[in-house]
């Protein structure tokens, strides 16, 4: 049975404002990041790269997106949301100058 009129698979403004951000850092984009130093910028960047990667790879592991609509948006939506809390400063559990990090990378 194929889907004649599927529900949107992820949130597209999002994913448009990330990749938009990931290509200009206009800060208007996510107003949390104007005052972010070098390194919580680089560290933005990375965690967003790498929700996005989790976008577009979470259904081709499996090859399923191109047809069962497996893609999830959730782990973007977390990184956004867990940056936009911290206001400017480093999430909860990722600031690199910590012994113990959740970034994905650290610098």
């Amino acid at each position: 049975m194929a889907q004649t009129d599927p529900a949107p698979a992820f949130d597209q403004p999002l994913v448009e404002r990330v990749i938009a951000y990931l290509q200009t850092r206009d800060a208007r984009l996510f107003p949390f990041a104007a005052g972010f130093d070098e390194a919580r910028a680089k560290a933005f960047v990375n965690d967003l790269r790498v929700g996005l990667s989790d976008l577009t790879e979470s259904g081709a592991k499996r090859g399923t997106s191109a047809s069962g609509f497996l893609v999830s948006d959730r782990r973007l939506h977390e990184i956004v949301a867990e940056w936009a809390a911290a206001r400017g400063e480093w999430p909860e559990g990722s600031n690199p100058t910590d012994a113990d990090t959740s970034l994905e990378a650290t610098y």
